[in-house]
């Protein structure tokens, strides 16, 4: 099995969790540096730099994008087909963005299975390129090229299933959990189903250095100092001990706030749309470890709270780590996960997608020369024993083609397509005759197009062997409705989309179709 790197790149620290299947069972190695004070770029870079010494050589890396630069938006598809969903997703991605969609790089992962309507809900996290491409560039100079780069929230979904829930009836599904990651500047919630996947997902701005803030204010200190208190006496609710525990915990949970703030209403957001309430929230990250949060949370929010605490199954959980090293944990499990348990989000796309695969493959070459081989000989032998099963049963059909057209045509011919015209008649002047009008034509035209796409079409160009339509319609979901119904018609072959341009007002989308006529069994119809 390949060793994966798992890299949170937090804002305080970045963590590393190395799985390797290498070695007798599984082996997991944790790391961690400290970044600095200074340029956020050049702290990671040496952060990275540090952290390359601490680590064994990685095959593959899976990245969590740092900060909240992120954007998350729900999607609603009436279908499921991922060639439909990556010609439409474009348009309405760029319809909820305030910058050109040539400037963002996005992906999205399925929620569940499509309803018994047909429609996918879709999670799309878009970020721009200009945020994205530094970083790829520093990683790759520090030697940890990432195959994925996925969303923070999103990785969650490898642990959903090894958190410690209690027994449900067999064949039952477990209620909504949340996971809630609190790290330094940066708060992260996936909610979801354990076995299921994730189906909400943000990231914000807020986290352990608002709680500093707050503590430096009250203790009139200088952060630093806040923050080293924070970390050997800091704690809230029943954890307080000692004689300004009270007036400390205070200042905590009023640093607390802006983040319970962002959190209530994206749990109501999950209930009103899937009429399910969250029943559990598991509290992770490195202000997760403040004494006493996890209650705080639970009693502000009335939901019970409390910290990971991954079963054994989950595999081999880094000696040492606490939950500042979740994300990195479930980012390595990222890299294992693999069919519908691996969640499919990857910014690096297009332009920006890994060009590392083969020096992966590299290290694999001997199996896979092996592997070619024995392919290459089951291919041989496949080929011979067809050949001779078709030579057989070739001239079978020959004498059989051969005894009919001697007793219709009374000549033999062994031609298949030459005897098939004899016999239709095909070198007779009527079989240059069209089977299909421009009337009729227009006719199946018209009546295929649905009648609640709500289409206004403002040309069509007919003759027998190609039509042209251009029209308008509310958005590219009635495009795609209009060209699958035009397609049921037998004779119209091939049904070609123009350029979707959008209208001034945005309310409407112009579109344009090439259709070529060309009926099955039928001459090519002659104009003149």
């Amino acid at each position: 099995m390949a060793r994966i790197l798992g890299l949170d790149l937090g804002s305080y620290s970045i963590k590393g969790v190395l799985l390797d299947g290498a070695r007798t069972g599984a082996h997991a190695t944790f790391a961690e540096v400290r970044r600095g004070e200074g340029d956020r770029m050049e702290t990671l870079k040496a952060a990275l730099a540090e952290l390359k010494g601490k680590l064994p050589a990685a095959d593959q890396v899976i990245v969590a994008l740092p900060g909240p630069t992120l954007a998350t938006h729900v999607v609603t598809l009436p279908f499921s087909d991922p060639k439909r969903i990556e010609a439409t997703l474009p348009f309405e991605v760029e319809g909820q963005l305030p910058f050109d969609l040539d400037e963002a790089a996005y992906d999205y992962q399925p929620v569940g299975a499509p309803g018994p309507d047909g429609k996918l809900e879709l999670l799309v996290g878009v970020v721009r390129k200009t945020d994205l491409s530094p970083l790829l560039e520093a990683l790759a100079e520090a030697g940890f090229d990432p195959r994925v780069i996925t969303h923070p929230a999103m990785a969650y979904q490898n642990v959903l299933a090894h958190l410690p829930l209690p027994e449900v009836a067999e064949g039952a599904q477990h209620p909504p959990v949340a996971v809630l990651d609190i790290g330094h500047e940066r708060t992260s919630l996936a909610i979801g189903v354990p076995g299921l996947g994730v189906e909400l997902v943000r990231t914000f701005s807020g986290g352990g250095k608002d709680l500093t803030r707050a503590l430096a204010q009250e203790l009139r200190t200088e952060p630093l100092e806040a923050a080293h208190w924070k970390e050997t006496e800091g704690a809230v609710g029943d954890a307080t001990v000692g004689p300004d525990a009270a007036r400390t915990a205070g200042a905590l949970v009023r640093g607390l706030q802006p983040i319970l703030r962002e959190l209530r209403p994206s749990l109501k957001s999950y209930t009103a749309r899937t009429r399910r309430s969250v029943t559990r929230i598991f509290l992770c990250g490195g202000t997760g470890q403040l004494p006493g949060l996890a209650d705080q949370i639970g009693r502000d929010l009335g939901i019970p709270c409390e910290t990971v605490r991954l079963r054994e199954s989950a595999g081999v959980f880094p000696e040492g780590a606490g939950l500042s090293a979740v994300e990195a944990y479930a980012l390595a499990l990222r890299g294992q996960a693999a069919g519908s348990k691996a969640p499919r989000f990857n910014l690096r796309r297009g332009a920006l997608a890994f060009q590392g695969h083969y020096d992966y493959l590299r290290e694999k070459v001997g199996r896979l020369a092996a592997f070619a081989a024995t392919l290459l000989v089951l291919l041989i032998g496949f080929g011979f024993v067809r050949n001779a099963v078709l030579s057989q049963g070739e001239a079978k059909v020959d004498d059989q083609l051969c005894s009919t057209t001697k007793k219709v045509l009374g000549t033999c011919e062994k031609n298949y397509d030459r005897a098939l015209n004899m016999l239709r008649g095909e070198k007779s002047p009527a079989a240059a005759l069209p089977q299909v009008s421009a009337l009729n034509l227009l006719a199946e035209l018209t009546s295929r197009i649905p009648a609640d796409a709500h289409a206004e079409l403002d040309q069509i160009t007919i003759d027998l062997n190609r039509i042209s339509v251009r029209g308008q319609t509310v958005n590219s979901t009635q495009v795609d409705r209009i060209t699958t119904a035009l397609k049921t018609y037998k004779c119209f072959k091939d049904v070609k989309e123009g350029k979707l341009e959008r209208s001034k007002d945005g309310q409407h989308m112009s579109f344009r179709f090439d259709i070529q006529v060309e009926c099955p069994g039928a001459p090519a119809p002659t104009e003149g």
